[in-house]
């Protein structure tokens, strides 16, 4: 009935506003905007891919290569040769495979490429930066994180009760997708007296689907709404569902954008 997950091309817009925005705040001069794309040869990768495409074009950026690689593929000093060669100011991708990624992200630094580097779900790896290191210094990333006051408490009572620090993902959004459940399922009770299937389904059609039943007590994202013509994700953008954008350093993750959450600004490629 609805995805508590956004496609990648309505959350990729993120990393083209925190890079023009960096660029209009002065703190990244990129020169021409010639850039790359990279990503696994799946249907995540390349639906990603040409996402970025068409919005970073969309601000005047010209793709120069497009590369995808098997998802299994450790070699990368051929490709990341041809970026340098073509000296592209900002490569963009994605891979979930972590040796793949790291292995990426290792060699871009070997072969001496000074592009500003976006790897999308880098972050997702528990053990990310033991397979990169300092390799990832500079490295733009979207994340789900513990940034608001309720996030942070959810966080910190998990940890008292389990002994293991949490992810934002698994449990943060898992626990706001439950929530969410119980209390769509609670109007729907409420409403007609019982819940089964075809009641819940109507509920979801007439209310959910048209923007009139709005969830806004979750931990991770300030508001889950969904509209016409957002369905079946939910609305994407600043008060509504967002990752923000981070920038990594020493093996810890800072948050560039969006502003009222920023926690330093882009430090571009040395």
């Amino acid at each position: 009935m609805a995805k508590i997950w956004p496609i990648p091309a309505k959350l990729s817009t993120a990393y083209v506003e925190a890079l023009e925005d960096a660029i209009q705040m002065g703190r990244w001069n990129p020169g021409e905007k010639k850039m790359a794309i990279y990503g696994e040869d799946t249907d995540w990768g390349r639906s990603l891919g040409a996402a970025f495409r068409h919005q970073f074009e969309g601000k005047n950026w010209r793709v120069l290569a497009e590369e995808y690689f098997a998802l299994n593929e450790t070699d990368f000093y051929p490709v990341l040769q041809k970026f340098r060669n073509l000296d592209v100011r900002l490569i963009v991708g994605t891979s979930t495979a972590p040796p793949t990624i790291s292995a990426f992200i290792k060699q871009a630094r070997e072969v001496g490429l000074r592009s500003l580097i976006v790897a999308d779900g880098l972050g997702w790896v528990g053990e990310w930066y033991e397979l990169t290191g300092n390799a990832s210094n500079g490295v733009i990333d979207q994340n789900p994180l513990w940034n608001r006051a309720e996030a942070k408490d959810f966080r910190d009572a998990y940890v008292q009760q389990w002994h293991e620090r949490p992810g934002p993902s698994s449990p943060g959004l898992a626990y706001d997708s439950a929530s969410f459940f119980i209390k769509l399922s609670e109007a729907v009770l409420s409403q007609s007296g019982e819940l089964d299937r075809a009641k819940l389904y109507r509920f979801c059609k007439e209310k959910l689907w048209t923007g009139q039943f709005i969830y806004t007590d979750g931990i991770i994202m300030p508001r889950y709404e969904f509209t016409p013509e957002t369905i079946p994700d939910p609305k994407v953008g600043r008060g509504y569902y967002m990752f923000p954008v981070v920038q990594y350093s020493n093996g810890e993750s800072r948050i560039i954008w969006p502003q009222e959450w920023r926690e330093g600004t882009l430090q571009p490629p040395g």
